[in-house]
């Protein structure tokens, strides 16, 4: 896909996804199905984390260079934020988090807008784990995934918040 086009679906998947959070009633927010890793406002707190994730990879893909890049992510991270993302969120605690979102999103767009048009396709050695092979990687690969992400949970919202009804 083209990066304007690419860019243009990242911002179409964000507000998407925000528009899908804000029909969960507060009182849903800490909400967690049974057998689920995160509740309902806990989708929040991992959509942030995965932009952290992937903003890491495409700062890292910016920075050039065909080694393999190594992991990013700080030993133990990924525990706290699903712990986090478990308990959900306070009606305050979403609207902070949302607030967080923007300013993730707006840095892996702004990032992504800079890229000289050669290297929005071009697919470099990353290492996603201690361990793991390198998975070659584009910027572009990072916001088509980015987006899929946003709608992945777009459609999982609206089924998390009837099963809340359903338990009450």
């Amino acid at each position: 896909m083209h990066r304007d086009e690419a860019l243009a679906d990242f911002e179409k998947a964000r507000a998407d996804w925000e528009s899908a959070l804000a029909q969960v009633p507060d009182e849903a927010l800490a909400y967690l199905k049974p057998g689920d890793d995160y509740a309902l406002g806990g989708l929040q707190v991992h959509v942030n984390w995965v932009l952290i994730h992937y903003g890491r990879v495409l700062d890292g893909l910016i920075a050039g260079g065909d080694a393999p890049l190594a992991p990013l992510d700080p030993p133990g991270e990924t525990d706290d934020v699903n712990k986090r993302a478990k308990t959900g969120l306070t009606a305050d605690g979403r609207r902070k988090a949302l607030a967080e979102m923007a300013a993730l999103h707006n840095a892996v767009l702004e990032a992504a807008r800079q890229l000289p048009d050669e290297s929005w396709s071009h697919k470099a050695p990353v290492v996603y784990g201690a361990g793991q092979d390198p998975y070659p990687t584009s910027p572009e690969d990072v916001l088509g995934w980015l987006s899929d992400h946003y709608r992945e949970h777009v459609q999982q919202c609206p089924e998390l918040v009837a099963s809340w009804r359903g338990s009450s």
